[in-house]
């Protein structure tokens, strides 16, 4: 009864003001929000004979490379997995999508004499797709491009050099950006 009370004590032009004052605070009632949206998971190669799987959506990316051989005889395995998400750009007319932040980079190795090496670090990356088409395979397009650390003694810097960046048309999977 007391906010009925109260509402009917308002004159129409204070009731305008307040009806006003809700519009401006909550944007109006004419803003539509436009649902853009990108993601995408599939396999391709970054060189021949090296294939690698990668997912992303707006929140996360991971990239990763299962056991391959090094012109050496190292066998080579890669993991990188976001921490962050930084910024989302989505080209909707253009069919693209860039994804930055912070990632995990982890790669081991195994050496042909029996030693191994585990390296680890923290780097900035940017993820670009683009929806080809439908088959994505043949169409779409990944790329994951990270900024390594020149440190002392063996790092991924001495492997990828800086920046480094892992690129190629799909073989499997979809990449869909709206």
């Amino acid at each position: 009864m007391r906010i009925r009370n109260y509402f009917l004590g308002l004159s129409p032009g204070r009731l305008i003001a307040l009806a006003a004052c809700g519009l401006l605070t909550t944007g109006g009632l004419t803003v539509q929000a436009q649902a853009q949206q990108a993601a995408g998971a599939g396999t391709y190669f970054v060189q021949s004979g090296v294939r690698t799987e990668f997912q992303f959506d707006q929140a996360h990316v991971q990239c990763k490379i299962g056991d391959s051989v090094l012109p050496d005889g190292t066998v080579f395995q890669m993991f990188m997995l976001s921490t962050s998400v930084d910024s989302v750009s989505i080209d909707s007319a253009a069919q693209t999508v860039t994804i930055t932040g912070a990632m995990v980079s982890i790669v081991n190795l195994r050496f042909t004499d029996g030693t191994t090496a585990n390296l680890g670090e923290t780097v900035p990356y940017v993820a670009s797709a683009k929806d080809g088409g439908a088959p994505g395979a043949g169409e779409d397009t990944f790329s994951l491009t990270v900024i390594y650390s020149d440190t002392p003694g063996l790092d991924q810097f001495d492997l990828f050099g800086s920046p480094a960046t892992f690129a190629g048309t799909l073989v499997t999977g979809n990449v869909t950006v709206r």
